[in-house]
């Protein structure tokens, strides 16, 4: 029968050295906890900058088809009675607003002899409520429309 002897005063200290080996030291926890923080931030960050990209796609994706759908109306009205106006839009778009501005293009401009009067710009420029960083702007060039010759 073995006997073993084994001071008090070591067997406590290993223990203890045990106990303190077992857990988190406040440093290891601290440090943690701001790797944390900075992950979130950016986190928060990056969330906040996609809401607002969202939004800025948003308003050009509609803003775009309300162009068009005006740009559309305005080829089909009468050439002769294109002209600079304002205006906004109905129903479930009544907070974006339009304006166009009506400009001929000469000779001098174009280039191109006998095209006087038979060329218009239109400018028209898409806007939704005060913000001057929701603006959308189109430019378009129409032309007279051209009647058949009747052959006699």
């Amino acid at each position: 029968m073995s006997v073993k002897l084994v001071r008090p005063d070591i067997e406590q200290g290993r223990r203890k050295l045990q106990e303190s080996e077992a857990g988190f030291t406040l440093l290891e926890i601290m440090v943690a906890v701001a790797i944390i923080a900075i992950s979130f931030v950016s986190l928060l960050g990056s969330q906040s900058q996609s809401i607002s990209i969202a939004a800025i796609s948003r308003f050009e994706i509609t803003a775009s088809m309300l162009a068009r759908q005006k740009l559309t109306e305005i080829q089909l009205a009468d050439f002769e009675e294109l002209s600079t106006a304002e205006g906004d839009f109905e129903d479930d778009f009544a907070d974006f607003h339009w304006q166009t501005e009506v400009s001929e293009l000469t000779e001098d401009e174009t280039g191109i002899t006998g095209a006087g009067e038979m060329l218009k710009v239109v400018d028209l420029t898409v806007s939704r409520g005060i913000d001057e960083n929701m603006v959308y702007r189109v430019r378009s060039v129409i032309m007279v429309g051209i009647k058949p010759v009747k052959k006699k």
